[in-house]
C-alpha cells in the first residue's frame, strides 16, 4: 500500500470536494505532492455562479477549506474545520483553470494550522488567500459512514500517511 496522493482515496464517493459520485460537488483532484502541500489545478464550472461570470464566494471558501482539510488526510489526521478566514482579493472568474494550493503551517496538541490560496495559472493574480485551523478527531470518528464504507482500508492508509509524512511538521518547526 503506498500513501494517498488523490483526496477521492481517502474519502467517500459522495463527499462534496472530492467525491466521484456527488452531483453537485466540486468534483476536486486534492493532489498531494512530495514537498508537503496539496496542489492541482481547478476550473469552476458555470453552476457556481455568483456575480455573472464569477465564482459565488461560498464555493470559493468550500473549495479551499476542502483542499486544506484534504491535505490533513494526507497527512495522516482526522479533522474538522475550527476556523477559517479568506481574503477575497480579486473576483474569481468561471470556467478558467486555476492554480489551487494548500501547505502546513503547524500542529500544536490537538490542531493543525494551515493555509491556502487560489491564483491564475501563471501565479501573478491572488484571487483569494486564506488560513484555517482544524481539529484533530479521535480515530472512533472515522467511522463507516465517513468512509463510505471503507473503514478499514481508510484506517491503514490514513496511518500510513502519517507514518511517512510525519517529517513534514519536524521541517516546518524547525
Amino acid at each position: 500500500m503506498e500513501p494517498s496522493k488523490h483526496g477521492y482515496e481517502i474519502h467517500h464517493d459522495q463527499c462534496f470536494g472530492c467525491g466521484k459520485n456527488s452531483i453537485f460537488g466540486l468534483h476536486a483532484d486534492f493532489t498531494f505532492e512530495e514537498d508537503g502541500e496539496v496542489r492541482f489545478q481547478y476550473n469552476f464550472r458555470r453552476e457556481y455562479q455568483g456575480a455573472p461570470g464569477f465564482v459565488h464566494g461560498g464555493i470559493l471558501s468550500a473549495l479551499l477549506d476542502e483542499a486544506m482539510g484534504s491535505l490533513c488526510f494526507h497527512l495522516g489526521y482526522i479533522v474538522m474545520t475550527d476556523t477559517m478566514t479568506f481574503k477575497f482579493l480579486k473576483a474569481t472568474p468561471l470556467e478558467k483553470s486555476l492554480s489551487v494550493r494548500a501547505w502546513p503551517i503547524k500542529k500544536a496538541k490537538r490542531k493543525v494550522m494551515l493555509e491556502s490560496e487560489l491564483r491564475s495559472l501563471d501565479g501573478e493574480i491572488l484571487y483569494v488567500k486564506g488560513e484555517g485551523t482544524f481539529h484533530i478527531l479521535p480515530p472512533r470518528f472515522f467511522s463507516e459512514k465517513l468512509t463510505g464504507g471503507q473503514i478499514q482500508l481508510s484506517t491503514e492508509l490514513l496511518s500510513l500517511n502519517k507514518q511517512v509524512r510525519n517529517k513534514i511538521f519536524n521541517r516546518i518547526a524547525t
